[in-house]
């Protein structure tokens, strides 16, 4: 089943739900990435604490957190099919 949709995704047969989101924290570090219930993703966040302890810009930290969730869409998506 899951040779299935990763063939569909392949050949465009399939879409990769546009499911989770970034959000703004108060806190470092500055955003985290949430899957489709809510939770942030933990793999990310000791990523973007670096990222935000080393003195890179807020903007640069969030683009990063947006690149990694358009990431995780597609591994969620697979996940969920097992």
């Amino acid at each position: 089943m899951l040779q299935d949709l990763h063939r569909q995704l392949i050949e465009g047969r399939a879409d990769v739900p546009r499911v989770g989101s970034v959000v703004e924290l108060e806190s470092i570090p500055l955003y985290a990435v949430l899957d489709g219930d809510g939770t942030v993703v933990d793999p990310v966040v000791p990523y973007l604490r670096g990222l935000t302890l080393d003195d890179n810009r807020p903007l640069t930290v969030r683009s990063y957190a947006y690149d990694l969730q358009r990431w995780f869409r597609p591994v969620n998506c697979t996940m969920s099919q097992s």
